[in-house]
C-alpha cells in the first residue's frame, strides 16, 4: 500500500484498512509461492500453515466492529449532487 493517506475520516478505520491491505498482500504472496511446481512437502506444509494463520487473522480482523466502522464512514459521506 502506498504512503498516501486514505480518504477516511476515522483514524482507527484507516489503520485497520492499512493492516488489511498488508495482510492481503501477504496472502497473495503465499498463494504465488504455493503455485510453484518444485515445492517439497515441508515447504507446502509451511505455506499452508502461514495461509491458515493469515486466514484466521483476516477473519478476526474483519469482525463486526470493523464492519461497523465502515458503515459509519459510509453514512458520514456527503451526498453527491450532480
Amino acid at each position: 500500500m502506498s504512503d498516501r493517506p486514505l480518504a477516511v475520516t476515522n483514524s482507527t478505520l484507516s489503520i485497520l484498512i492499512t493492516e488489511l491491505s498488508t495482510e492481503c498482500l501477504k496472502v497473495q504472496a503465499l498463494v504465488n509461492q504455493f503455485q510453484l511446481t518444485s515445492l517439497t512437502a515441508n515447504q507446502q506444509a509451511e505455506i499452508l500453515a502461514e495461509l491458515l494463520t493469515a486466514a484466521v487473522h483476516l477473519h478476526n480482523h474483519c469482525d463486526e466492529d470493523f464492519q461497523t466502522l465502515i458503515i459509519e464512514e459510509m453514512e458520514n459521506l456527503p451526498d453527491d449532487q450532480d
